[in-house]
């Protein structure tokens, strides 16, 4: 995948994507394209059996602090959509971590499942925003976004899945906001899909 710059837009994507995201128990009123069948995101799902039902999603490692809270925030409301996994809120994370040193620079995976613990959650989702941008062809602006995710067990620290979407806008006309919900839509679309590969287990209490 190329690489755009995106200092030069950084600023005013990061107030589109604030102001067309929904932030985690919120709404928005901007109409949400539908998942696509045919944009797959590149996914692996360890066929293993996993006790993990209570998960975090951490700020996402992004060009700018906004631009990873949100994109974390639109994977949050798409988990919820699947019903898989009961999550962390927000407000239970703020106590344990400094949000804009974590989406700049990234976790490891050591430090996010020990940001996991002290928030009772068995499971943490970390991601990268590779790239938020706009390209340039024949003329017109084309929104482009990818991202990268995995879940970790806290308890193993295994990764259990992963996945990877970049895709670039079909319409000139879609703002980067939106294209950015339908990215991460298809990704969690696609990762449901390979969910039947890994059993649930009761958690021994």
């Amino acid at each position: 995948m190329r690489k755009h710059t995106v200092c030069g837009l950084a600023g005013g994507a990061a107030l589109l994507l604030l102001a067309g995201c929904c932030c985690l128990g919120g709404r928005s009123e901007e109409k949400q394209a539908p998942a696509r069948a045919g944009a797959g995101a590149s996914v692996y799902v360890a066929p293993v059996p996993s006790s993990v039902e209570r998960i975090a999603v951490m700020p996402f490692k992004a060009p700018t602090e906004l631009i990873g809270l949100s994109m974390s925030d639109l994977f949050v409301t798409e988990l919820m959509r699947m019903g898989r996994y009961q999550l962390v809120e927000r407000t239970q994370l703020a106590g344990v971590l400094s949000e804009a040193e974590i989406a700049l620079s990234g976790l490891s995976d050591a430090r996010a499942v020990e940001l996991g613990h002290m928030v009772g959650a068995n499971g943490v989702v970390i991601g990268t925003v590779d790239e938020f941008d706009t390209i340039a062809r024949s003329g017109q602006t084309y929104a482009s976004v990818g991202i990268s995710v995995r879940l970790i067990d806290c308890e193993s620290s295994r990764v259990l899945w992963t996945a990877t979407l970049a895709e670039r806008a079909d319409d000139p006309g879609v703002p980067l906001s939106q294209h950015a919900r339908a990215v991460v839509r298809n990704m969690v679309f696609s990762l449901q899909k390979e969910w039947r590969v890994q059993r649930q287990v009761r958690r021994n209490r």
